[in-house]
């Protein structure tokens, strides 16, 4: 940009020698060379500037849009390494639609901001500042002539780009809306179709794109109307530079070809204040978009973790809620004073209805949550005390909606193991009574299960699952909800499957489903807090299960 900066700097000179030297001159200006040769030379000096300015353009257009692609590509891996390290209580409040928009457009306009900054901005700023040097070389007063609008200039793009930031800000939150209803309505659109609803969905998402669309105009009436005034304003300072400069030449204090240097370096000198009108709207959906992208960054709210973090214990003992209390909300406790204890190798199933918090106990022995009073310990050690990898490597974690990638069945298993064998995907498989039904699949255990699992039935999918967390090896299985929404058949495979997945391992059960009770050693019926016994009632044994009140 230096050496743009510099060949942008000599090209004026080669019109003002051919006009002083070889049109306009007087006839002892050219004994050395004759008039042609001199416009030879200037065209020829014209020409080599031109191109070799096209060529260090394109070197630096090249190097500054590969940078930025590539600073790009940090920034979405940061921003989206943050969003997922965050606690679920900042995902809670946060929209899925909203990350991803900030993840995608909002990137890429920082990146677009980036490259008009390296490309456009600072090279004029080069250029304003030897285009300053020069002119006042030359003619002083003219220098004066033509700043002396570039303080109103100055204060006018100020005020434009306050105003295209506001309008950009808009702009942007009305695209998280848009993002976060598309997200919504194409992921159900089953239950849409289903209940015949297409024409809610349409207006639904008409409403949305409406209001992006009146943000967007109104954003770029708001950049538009500057244009003009600018252009105006830069007018008005070569019409009085050209007067001024006229009035010089013709008294013979400057040169015709001195004035058209000044005239040139005036139009380089108002580059910079015309980019930054030109870019004042690209620059501000930037600005916007690098403080959205900046909200996530510097978001602390994770949860606390010792440094460094001592290894949670094997669970030879076992795990123990002791006098735990949570709430999501302030004031709105889901479990209160709650004691539950899972021996080493022991299977508890974890009854109640909904809104007892049965759920909330897997989610704070994962440490997806901490608790607000009480503790929650692996062999008598409490979790928050250990690292947060650590503790959630001893458990495999089998959620209500069993989650699969759009891949093999293969490659869904091993998710609970990176870089577990041929042969310890299949046992697990085994274990969990995936091998009943991959044999029918295209590939078998090859075959692609699709997005959101379509190519399989909810009871396979759900075996898949469970043999995901089978391959694991962590000593403790949390299951949530094993049999929800399957059918009579689907639910007594998936129980036949709990059974030889839970053998020799902790596990804690949570469902509505009785018939999972039968695997189980021991049931615990959690009841709301509002209906909680106050004192709860010794665990029985697994021949005389009764209801234990927490």
């Amino acid at each position: 940009m230096v050496a743009e900066t510099g060949v942008v700097l000599l090209r004026p000179w080669p019109l003002a020698l051919a006009v002083d030297h070889a049109l306009t001159g007087a006839p002892g200006d050219a004994t050395v060379a004759g008039p042609t040769a001199v416009l030879v030379a200037a065209a020829l000096a014209g020409l080599v500037l031109t191109v070799l300015l096209g060529v260090l353009r394109m070197g630096s257009d090249r190097l500054a849009e590969g940078t930025a692609e590539r600073v790009g590509d940090d920034l979405r891996r940061s921003v989206f390494e943050r969003a997922m390290t965050r606690s679920l209580r900042w995902h809670d409040t946060a929209r899925g639609g909203e990350l991803l928009s900030r993840v995608t457009t909002d990137v890429g306009r920082v990146v677009d901001g980036l490259v008009a900054l390296t490309t456009t901005v600072v090279p004029e700023l080069l250029l304003l500042l030897g285009v300053l040097v020069l002119i006042a070389t030359l003619q002083l007063e003219l220098a004066a002539v033509g700043l002396g609008v570039v303080p109103v200039l100055v204060w006018l793009t100020l005020d434009q780009r306050r105003r295209v930031r506001a309008a950009e800000t808009a702009s942007r939150a009305a695209a998280g809306r848009l993002a976060t209803t598309t997200q919504d309505l194409v992921r159900h659109v089953r239950t849409v179709q289903a209940f015949g609803r297409i024409d809610l969905a349409r207006d639904a998402f008409g409403s949305v794109s409406g209001s992006q669309a009146d943000a967007d105009v109104e954003a770029i009436r708001t950049a538009s109307r500057w244009s003009p005034l600018a252009e105006g304003v830069l007018a008005v300072g070569t019409a009085a530079v050209l007067v001024v400069g006229g009035s010089h030449v013709l008294r013979g204090d400057l040169s015709v070809g001195a004035l058209l240097v000044v005239i040139a370096y005036l139009r380089d000198l108002y580059g910079p204040v015309r980019s930054l009108t030109r870019l004042a709207g690209l620059l501000a959906r930037a600005d916007v978009s690098a403080h959205r992208l900046g909200d996530v960054l510097s978001c602390d709210d994770s949860l606390p973790e010792p440094v460094p973090g001592p290894v949670a214990p094997p669970v030879r003992q076992g795990i123990s809620l002791r006098g735990v209390g949570f709430a999501y909300r302030p004031g709105a406790d889901v479990l209160r004073d709650l004691d539950l204890t899972v021996g080493a190798g022991e299977t508890v199933c974890l009854l109640g209805p909904s809104g007892a918090g049965k759920s909330t106990v897997l989610h704070l022995l994962l440490r997806l949550y901490d608790v607000d009073r009480g503790g929650i310990l692996i062999d008598g050690v409490d979790v928050r005390h250990c690292s947060l990898a650590s503790v959630r490597s001893r458990f495999a974690f089998l959620p209500q909606d069993p989650w699969l990638l759009d891949d093999t069945v293969a490659a869904n298993v091993a998710l609970g193991r990176p870089g577990a064998g041929r042969d310890e995907i299949e046992a697990a498989c085994r274990r969990a009574r995936v091998d009943e039904f991959v044999d029918t699949l295209p590939l078998g255990l090859d075959s692609r299960v699709g997005e959101d699992a379509v190519r399989l039935s909810g009871g396979q999918g759900r075996r898949v699952a469970l043999a995901r967390a089978v391959v694991s090896q962590a000593p403790a299985l949390l299951l949530d909800e094993p049999t929800a929404s399957l059918d009579d058949r689907a639910a007594r495979e998936v129980v036949a499957a709990l059974a030889a997945a839970t053998r020799g391992r902790a596990a804690l059960v949570v469902t509505h489903d009785h018939r999972v009770a039968d695997v189980a050693d021991r049931v615990v019926s959690l009841r709301p807090v509002r209906s909680r016994a106050p004192v709860p009632r010794p665990a029985p044994s697994r021949r005389d299960r009764e209801e234990v009140a927490s």
